[in-house]
């Protein structure tokens, strides 16, 4: 936008500058006519131009004046056309950024309906078990979690010990994969599977990321993705944060393509550390700079998301 408004003011400088070029000289060869009809002691060059002059002062000035002021029109609906064509440009982004808002805040206000309809199967499927929707889904896999802690001193030691900022990669995998095996028992066991929820927010979050106005406004994407985090409850961001690291969570081809979405733009950044099964499992989403975070491990967040 700077470059074609310099380009706009240079080609009007000169446009107004050929202009008065053109007002110029007419005046000029006013002047020369009028002299030459009044002086008649010119040399013989003088002469020459004072008979060219009389012969054709008329034709030349009109001539001379019609192309230099058709050249400037020519400029003048140049510098018009590059205006309209900006304008046009900015108008159609505007319209594309009216149809995605249009789109998107109509799928955030059906993430309701598709909350009630979880929480009425959770409700259908284990009210004997007294759970009756996703918060009492969620302690349930918490109070599982503890009873395993319980029930093996060791991993229970392990898990107590787990330093983010020391372990190596094997160790946090190790980690990582052994408490996604956890979260898939807990589903099969209970037969019931929340993946409508996880679907439906996937494919919100790809609707945002992938709109091309987002494309080239990553700030604007954040700030959309924040609208749809901020109407998910602190047990929703938890069993979505294990959940995708689970075998639920992958794609295809195998691959946790969700968690590397919510990991690059920090989707879960605001989860309270205490709905977590243990704090130091952020370090399953490495690039995420949760707002729990200490000084010392953001740096260590911001390392890894440097050097990956």
């Amino acid at each position: 936008m700077k470059n074609n408004k310099w380009m706009n003011n240079s080609l009007l400088t000169v446009a107004i500058f050929i202009w008065l070029l053109a007002v110029g000289l007419s005046i000029w060869f006013g002047f020369l006519y009028i002299e030459s009809n009044e002086n008649m002691s010119y040399t013989i060059l003088q002469t020459d131009v004072k008979k060219h002059l009389n012969d054709n002062i008329g034709d030349f000035l009109w001539g001379t004046i019609g192309i230099i002021l058709t050249f400037t029109t020519t400029i003048f609906l140049f510098i018009t056309f590059r205006e309209q064509r900006a304008q046009l440009k900015t108008t159609q982004k505007q319209a594309e950024k009216v149809r995605f808002e249009t789109t998107y805040f109509n799928i955030l206000s059906m993430l309701k309906q598709v909350q009630d309809t979880v929480n009425a199967n959770i409700a259908s499927r284990l009210a004997n078990k007294e759970i009756k929707n996703i918060v009492d889904y969620y302690t349930n896999f918490q109070k599982r979690y503890s009873c395993y802690l319980n029930e093996h001193p060791q991993f229970s030691e392990k898990v107590n010990n787990f330093d983010p900022l020391k372990a190596n990669s094997a160790e946090i995998e190790t980690y990582k994969e052994k408490i996604a095996t956890l979260y898939t028992e807990m589903v099969e066991e209970t037969n019931c599977n929340i993946g409508y929820l996880y679907r439906y927010l996937f494919n919100a979050i790809k609707f945002v990321i992938d709109d091309p106005y987002n494309l080239s406004h990553t700030d604007a994407a954040e700030r959309y993705l924040n609208l749809l985090q901020a109407q998910l409850s602190n047990e929703e961001l938890c069993l979505l944060f294990y959940n995708c690291i689970s075998a639920y969570g992958e794609n295809k081809k195998g691959e946790l393509q969700f968690m590397t979405i919510l990991d690059k733009y920090n989707f879960l950044e605001n989860i309270d550390s205490s709905f977590l099964l243990n704090r130091n499992q952020y370090i399953f989403y490495p690039h995420t700079s949760f707002k729990f975070l200490n000084r010392e491990e953001l740096k260590h967040v911001k390392k890894k998301s440097n050097n990956d």
